[in-house]
């Protein structure tokens, strides 16, 4: 029992100090924690209003540009149509603040779609409202004909639309690849999978780093039996020049038969048989350079 009464008191003992404890801690704190808060406070609202005059600043139309009115210098070989069409897209049909967060991304992304653009090089913002673009476009390297149509692709084969390219005073169109069957025509931007358009490409990319086409006067590449399905001891590519005489070429280097020459075996056939005859082989009905020792056959023999 006296135990039990010591307890008691014990605690009633303890219960005025605690409250005084409590008592002092909240004199103390309180002001604190009010002032704590106060700045917190102002320091939310600062930061909210200086985010609110940065949005008003950025908004100003000193510092927005709207795609669709820049200008382009285009390269010599494309029409002028391809300045005035890139406007026209769509999504670039509205005005974007320089300070717009991923902007030269965007903008890369919407020009790299376009089928005549091969990449985005640089979207640089040049403040306060200027956007410096550079691209690098998909470049003509060749004709191609079938019948009464004619196609542009690049050098990797991709299929580019005419309308906004040249068609005079440019390299690209002679000689041209002629076939009277190939396969369906991709969707423009596309790569042609059709291996006569890639053995077109290819012997013409060789014709013209040794400028033969210019020496010879070939005016025409014809793959038309390229990669026949039954064998043939006819020629694979035949050249025809300005004369109207058939350079036997054979396969193409790409799909090579064993037992004909290189290209560049093949070229230094043509280049002896035109120390005899010239290189305007006018006199020439057509001379075959796919074996080790040419051949040819005159007008009217």
């Amino acid at each position: 029992m006296k135990k039990s009464l010591n307890h008691t008191f014990t605690f009633k003992s303890l219960v005025p100090s605690i409250f005084e404890k409590l008592h002092w801690f909240h004199r103390q704190l309180y002001p604190f924690l009010l002032k704590f808060a106060g700045v917190v406070c102002i320091v939310i609202f600062t930061i909210w209003g200086l985010k609110e005059v940065w949005n008003t600043l950025t908004d100003l139309s000193i510092f927005k540009v709207n795609p669709a009115t820049l200008t382009f210098n285009v390269p010599p070989w494309m029409d002028n149509r391809f300045s005035e069409d890139i406007k026209q897209v769509e999504a670039l049909h509205r005005h974007y603040s320089l300070y717009e967060r991923d902007i030269a991304n965007r903008i890369a992304t919407i020009y790299g779609d376009m089928v005549v653009i091969k990449k985005v090089d640089v979207v640089k913002r040049v403040f306060p409202n200027k956007l410096n673009i550079r691209f690098t476009m998909r470049r003509p390297f060749a004709l191609i004909k079938k019948g009464e149509n004619s196609y542009l692709v690049d050098e990797e084969g991709v299929l580019l639309p005419k309308e906004y390219y040249k068609f005079s005073d440019v390299d690209y169109i002679s000689p041209y690849i002629q076939s009277r069957r190939l396969s369906r025509l991709p969707l423009p931007g596309k790569e042609w999978n059709d291996k006569k358009i890639k053995a077109g490409v290819a012997l013409v990319k060789f014709l013209r780093i040794n400028n033969i086409h210019n020496l010879f006067g070939i005016v025409t590449v014809d793959v038309t039996n390229v990669h026949r399905e039954k064998y043939s001891r006819g020629s694979d590519i035949i050249l025809w020049t300005e004369n109207n005489t058939q350079i036997r070429w054979g396969c193409s280097s790409l799909f090579k038969s064993p037992d004909e020459l290189t290209d560049e075996e093949k070229l230094q056939n043509l280049l002896s048989i035109a120390k005899i005859e010239g290189t305007s082989l006018k006199q020439m009905e057509y001379v075959d350079v796919r074996w080790s020792k040419p051949v040819g056959k005159r007008w009217g023999n």
